[in-house]
């Protein structure tokens, strides 16, 4: 009888809930979802990153205090094979209650996932962490952290020169002149490996695509615009700026990333433009480096912050435990625990989580999150082989050769490609 009054009271909770047309205040804390129950219960949560902080204990005790007789199997996933063992148990119905992944759109595109539309952390999160965790205008999940890219400085370089960090384009511009002039390397790079192009491509080009047009890239999917206009031609305009000004290390096409991060701490260049993950990098090679960061603004001192989700979290649509789960989920994205867990390791996808860092720039960073809007990362909606006629024209701007046809031949590969893109 005990539990059959249980399930009734839930149903009524639930209904009542799903009836309520007024808004769930966003507080940042977690909020009580049932009555107390001290049924037992287990509750399965899969990831695969390691829990360096406590995270999950610290999570684990605050739900017992509701759930005493409750167990929780945190299941350790390879950090190599976690997505298509998630993939497999999914399919087979077998998948944890909560699980932490990468791809929400797509599970909730395939119905695996419940919808958390209703849950008060939804308002919480930076723009671009709720644009990846949603699909058709619902929310399926949480991203809890993000990387970005913007400019790490030596400020003893900026203390010598006695320089600031700039407020516009135009100021960034003279500032490299001015390093470039006292013989150092304004901007350090290691475009032997590919990928480093695009940590300085990034947040140069999330401000000029999503300024000039918020709606850039779903507009380009909807046939109303093009890659070869306004909005990725700002974006080339700037890097080319900055690669025929000579403002790049002479070496940038012959070194690699971890040669051009020793450059950078050894001096030989004043600022690396490149991901959030820079401190962490700077911190293993020495104690002695004191970095800063700033955005990227444009000509009038905006910008806008191309933040990626990384991990995500969601709950299996086919849980036997669907309120109790809401409620893990929402310690788990409780302000205090999401400190826990982003304290010197990772930049919170939520606005209203301060988080402790070692390394005085990752402020810097979190600060920037906060203040500027975001954006997932420019491109993230082209087809791959646009994309590849992005990265050649980049490469032809670092060997100091004009454009030529480079973005026309984007437009050609997206429409041929398009129904490669997933749109939620």
């Amino acid at each position: 009888m005990k539990s059959f009054l249980s399930l009734v009271l839930a149903g009524l909770i639930v209904a009542m809930t799903g009836c309520s047309k007024q808004p769930v205040p966003s507080t940042g804390e977690a909020t009580l979802q049932e009555t107390r129950s001290d049924e037992p219960f287990t509750l399965r949560v899969s990831y695969w990153a390691a829990d360096t902080n406590g995270y999950f204990d610290a999570a684990e005790k605050k739900f017992k205090e509701k759930y005493p007789n409750a167990t929780i199997q945190w299941q350790k996933l390879d950090e190599k094979t976690f997505t298509e063992v998630t993939d497999e148990a999914l399919q087979a119905d077998q998948a944890a209650d909560i699980i932490f992944n990468q791809k929400i759109k797509e599970y909730a595109k395939a119905g695996y996932l419940l919808d958390l539309s209703d849950q008060p952390w939804v308002n919480r999160m930076i723009d671009s962490a709720r644009q990846t965790v949603s699909y058709e205008d619902k929310t399926y999940g949480a991203a809890l952290d993000v990387s970005t890219f913007g400019v790490f400085y030596n400020k003893k370089i900026f203390d010598d020169l006695k320089l600031q960090p700039p407020k516009t384009w135009d100021e960034f511009i003279a500032l490299c002149g001015k390093i470039k002039q006292a013989g150092i390397s304004p901007i350090i790079g290691g475009f032997k490996d590919a990928w480093t192009i695009q940590g300085v491509y990034l947040p140069i080009a999330a401000t000029s695509e999503f300024l000039l047009n918020p709606g850039f890239e779903t507009d380009l999917y909807a046939g109303k615009t093009k890659i070869d206009g306004p909005e990725v031609r700002d974006a080339l305009e700037k890097f080319t700026q900055l690669a025929h000004n000579g403002f790049f290390n002479p070496d940038a096409l012959q070194i690699g990333y971890d040669e051009s991060t020793q450059q950078f701490i050894d001096g030989k260049g004043a600022m690396q433009v490149m991901g959030s993950w820079t401190p962490g990098v700077i911190d293993g090679k020495t104690a002695d480096f004191k970095l800063g960061f700033f955005a990227l603004p444009d000509q009038n001192g905006k910008a806008v912050m191309a933040a990626a989700p990384d991990k995500q979290a969601a709950i299996h649509a086919k849980t036997a435990y669907p309120v109790q789960s809401k409620y893990l989920l929402s310690i788990l994205l409780d302000k205090s625990m999401l400190a826990i867990y982003s304290k010197n390791l990772a930049l919170s996808a939520f606005k209203d989580v301060i988080a402790e860092y070692s390394n005085p720039a990752m402020k810097d960073v979190q600060k920037a999150l906060q203040i500027y809007p975001t954006s997932i990362n420019p491109g993230h909606l082209f087809t791959a082989s646009a994309n590849a006629s992005i990265s050649s024209a980049l490469i032809r701007i670092l060997e100091g050769k004009d454009l030529q046809d480079e973005l026309k031949e984007a437009d050609t590969n997206y429409i041929k490609d398009k129904a490669t893109i997933i749109l939620d």
